[in-house]
């Protein structure tokens, strides 16, 4: 009992020490939001390795794995897809980011795609990620600190804590703060993950013992440790059951998708777009996300989700019960580390969001540097106080929002590749393609399904109908639509922001002989690689290395070994198309910034008064609307 409070006490006052530090740095309000854009590259390259990856792998992986054996293979690869995105979009959104001087991507999608559709996207992405993504794993932390406690703390005591420490160093030191806190973060979180796998080696008697447990299980449950056929067409889950399992190879390649949702939301391209130079991008990418992280999925997260699929009592909470108190409380802080990252970064980006990039755009142009600060302090306050009420009073709702978070970021693929790669999208094409991926995505999550059924509608499929994430329905639909839409808006121009990103990025990153050369053997590699390591190739992974419930040539299961191999092939193809492809290779000359052309001002306080008004009449009106509703249905 005492290891864990005098553990979580130091770790308060390391933060709030960095907070005072990254305050005075600041300037005060000066450099809040983005650190004066001068994050070294390694501090972004740790940063965004873990909170893409750090928090939910001690948690969601070995939960997944646990419960659902190596039915998922994709999980393995996610340091892999994760660095995927990062190598395509991060240079060339760097570069168009330091050209028009900007910091979020709500800027950005506003100054190209001129849509506050896509910024409100943005904004709503941000603030899901800020309460619930984020707001689920603190959760989960906070019922494992109650369990450690002995039930001593509460999980409610524990969440309020945990928040506590969160919302304190970012408000006081923001971006800086949480840029090189989140370098600690991101170490401490894997030296946690790396101290959990070894005591559950031990716990299972060795890396030999854990398989020999699995193959005690693998006659019972064989099944699970091996996907269930390309594709099942069921009605999804709550409609019809799937034969077997859902964990068929699209439903790993779906899941590959949600998790693009991570590197494309405007979480992760906050700190991309507060680093001080993209020299770090490529090595960041290949060795750290990709690599050290990469590495750190495939075995050491799966190594405690096996543990606890062979014995349940050697789940994450199980081990740490195990431990000795001291060591329990060291590996409970290093998780919360990892959890805390991703969620800080979160509360900055929903934050930045809502007062810099929605409220003072639209209601209060004129609001001084130091009042956006100062409101958007007050709005990271709401935040965490919305998301611990929500772990304490609505779980449900809490984990149904959770659950969209990825699924909708991924949407936001499209607007990116159209600014980076896709340059013939057009703005009608893309604005639509986000609604309709947005519309798949909610209308194959519980979250649609509820709004419908509340409305008095039924749908005749479950969640995820044919065993494929709500994720791959939403982006298939969105790319489809954007493509097709493309095609008949091409005379469609551009503003003239998007017209100079445009002719800077040609200008500007033109590709070597050799890389030119590689162009079809880059497309050939990457396909091969996402057929077998996530796609329909996962069948042949089932028995490559032995059959589940029989002889396993390499003393692991087969589908595990198959994971591992092809991390490293993945390893070598982002290695492949950071350097030699030159997508993400360092940058070195300045870039001077953009000198937009003169406009006449507009007279728009009486316009910002009226938009105030209304949406403070709106949202009067929908607050009595759901009280109303709420005691009409005794609730």
């Amino acid at each position: 009992m005492a290891w864990l409070p005098l553990y979580l006490l130091f770790w308060a006052a390391v933060t709030l020490y960095w907070a005072r530090v990254a305050a005075v740095a600041n300037g005060g309000h000066q450099t809040w939001f983005s650190a004066g854009h001068s994050l070294p590259a390694w501090v972004s390259a740790l940063v965004v390795a873990g909170a893409s990856v750090s928090g939910w792998v001690a948690l969601a992986v070995p939960a997944e794995i646990g419960a659902g054996g190596f039915s998922r293979p994709a999980l393995l690869q996610a340091g892999i897809v994760l660095a995927l995105p990062g190598v395509l979009f991060f240079k060339r959104l760097w570069l168009i980011g330091q050209r028009l001087r900007l910091s979020s991507q709500g800027e950005l999608l506003r100054a190209y795609w001129e849509s506050e559709f896509l910024v409100a996207v943005s904004a709503t992405i941000a603030v899901v990620f800020a309460i619930a993504f984020s707001g689920l794993q603190l959760r989960e932390l906070s019922q494992i600190a109650a369990t450690l406690s002995g039930g001593d703390i509460s999980a409610e005591g524990a969440a309020i804590v945990l928040g506590f420490i969160l919302v304190g160093y970012v408000v006081i030191g923001g971006m800086r703060a949480v840029g090189y806190l989140g370098a600690i973060q991101a170490a401490l979180a894997v030296a946690a993950l790396v101290g959990l796998a070894a005591f559950a080696l031990i716990a299972t008697g060795g890396f030999a013992g854990l398989n020999a447990g699995l193959q005690a299980v693998a006659t019972e449950a064989g099944g699970k440790l091996s996907v269930a056929g390309v594709i099942q067409f069921t009605a999804g889950i709550g409609r019809e059951a799937a034969a077997s399992h859902e964990g068929t190879a699209v439903a790993s390649l779906s899941l590959a998708m949600a998790l693009l949702g991570v590197q494309a939301s405007p979480v992760v391209l906050k700190v991309v777009l507060s680093t001080r130079t993209p020299r770090g991008i490529a090595a960041g990418q290949t060795w750290v996300m990709a690599g050290a992280f990469g590495l750190a999925v495939a075995l050491l997260a799966a190594v405690v989700g096996a543990a606890g699929y062979s014995d349940p009592g050697l789940a994450v909470s199980g081990l740490l019960a195990r431990l000795s108190p001291w060591f329990a409380a060291w590996v409970f802080v290093g998780i919360l580390c990892g959890t805390q990252l991703l969620a800080g970064l979160a509360l900055l980006t929903a934050a930045e969001a809502l007062v810099r990039t929605l409220y003072k755009p639209w209601f209060h142009g004129n609001l001084s540097r130091r009042g956006t600060v100062t409101l958007a302090q007050i709005a990271v306050v709401l935040l965490a106080v919305a998301s611990v009420l929500m772990q304490a009073l609505t779980p449900v709702t809490l984990s149904v929002l959770g659950a969209v978070a990825l699924p909708l970021a991924s949407q936001m693929i499209t607007p990116l590749l159209g600014m980076t790669w896709a340059c013939w999208f057009t703005r009608p094409a893309v604005v639509t393609g986000v609604g309709f991926g947005i519309a798949g995505v909610l209308m194959t999550e519980p979250l649609g399904h509820a709004v419908l059924s509340f409305l008095g509608l039924d749908l005749p499929w479950g969640r995820w109908p044919w065993t494929i994430h709500s994720a791959a329905w939403g982006l298939v639909l969105n790319l489809v639509v954007t493509v097709l839409i493309s095609a008949f808006t091409q005379r469609r121009g551009f503003g003239p922001e998007a017209e100079e990103a445009r002719r800077f990025l040609s200008e500007t990153l033109r590709l070597s002989p050799r890389a030119r050369a590689l162009r079809a053997t880059a497309w050939s590699v990457a396909l091969c690689w996402a057929f077998f390591a996530v796609g329909p190739g996962l069948v042949f992974g089932n028995f490559a290395f032995g059959l589940p419930g029989g002889t396993w040539a390499l003393g692991m299961p087969s589908q595990w070994a198959w994971g591992l191999l092809f991390w490293i092939f993945g390893l070598g193809l982002v290695w492949f198309l950071s350097y030699k492809m030159e997508m993400a290779s360092p940058h070195t000359t300045a870039i001077p910034p953009y000198e937009p052309p003169a406009r006449l001002r507009r007279d728009t306080p009486v316009k910002e008064r009226e938009r105030l008004r209304a949406l403070v009449l709106t949202a009067a009106i929908g607050f009595a609307l759901f009280v109303l509703t709420a005691i009409s249905f005794g609730n």
